[in-house]
């Protein structure tokens, strides 16, 4: 999986995009700071909402190194048995591309608009409904897919204990226009400095194309992302 920043930078058919949707349940919100090797790069602001039927994850993405400027935003909604309804995609600068998936009867298409482009450019994808839509460019995306990997392939033995096993996802990454299939899997509980304090986080690993993504979680609050690291090319994401 190509992580574009630090470059520089499931089958039924889904309910209808909900249009405006009411204010929802907050359940996670934040910002993200971006650095690649030691050096700042860039910020995402998200926010996840839970809507009872549907939630809706708002993410804003800003990336600033040297004379690289861009800034993209997304809107991603699924339904509350976490199957795709529509995923928005727009690149505010320095450019004006725009890209949305959605469920069609058989596929999962995804409409791309690139810059002064009068048409839009249709990708049909083979795959379900809940394959997990996983842009690069967004890490509150892996929030939710922590999210789903715990509830699906995690529980509490007879000791009271957390048990997880290992488990391969398919996703989608409307970035490069594909399915891929990324592995995760629980490495342990663990004590980490987080913001000058000793913190118990749980720490997992996510393997895309080789590629491994360490990702530290804090199990006492609902196992939200502290920080992501990726060794292969020093990119560090903390929540602020």
């Amino acid at each position: 999986m190509v992580v574009v920043l630090a470059s520089l930078l499931a089958v039924q058919a889904a309910p209808a995009k909900t249009k405006n949707p009411p204010p929802g349940k907050v359940v996670d919100s934040g910002t993200f700071e971006i650095v690649v090797d030691g050096k700042r790069v860039g910020t995402e602001t998200f926010n996840i909402q839970d809507h009872g039927a549907t939630n809706v994850t708002s993410s804003l993405t800003k990336v600033l190194a040297g004379t690289t400027k861009a800034e993209q935003s997304a809107t991603l909604e699924m339904s509350s048995a976490g199957e795709l309804i529509h995923y928005d995609w727009k690149e505010l600068s320095p450019g004006k591309a725009t890209s949305t998936v959605e469920v069609s009867q058989n596929a999962v298409v995804q409409h791309i608009v690139m810059n002064d482009a009068k048409k839009p450019v249709d990708l049909p994808y083979m795959t379900a409904p809940s394959t997990m839509v996983l842009d690069d460019n967004f890490f509150s995306h892996r929030q939710l897919l922590v999210w789903r990997y715990l509830r699906g392939s995690c529980g509490t033995g007879t000791d009271g204990k957390q048990s997880c096993t290992p488990a391969k996802l398919g996703v989608l990454i409307p970035a490069q226009h594909l399915v891929a299939v990324i592995s995760l899997e629980l490495v342990g509980n663990e004590k980490m400095n987080y913001k000058g304090a000793e913190r118990d986080v749980t720490h997992l690993k996510l393997m895309a194309d080789d590629v491994q993504w360490d990702i530290w979680t804090d199990p006492a609050d609902s196992y939200k992302i502290l920080r992501i690291y990726i060794p292969s090319n020093k990119t560090e994401v903390v929540r602020n």
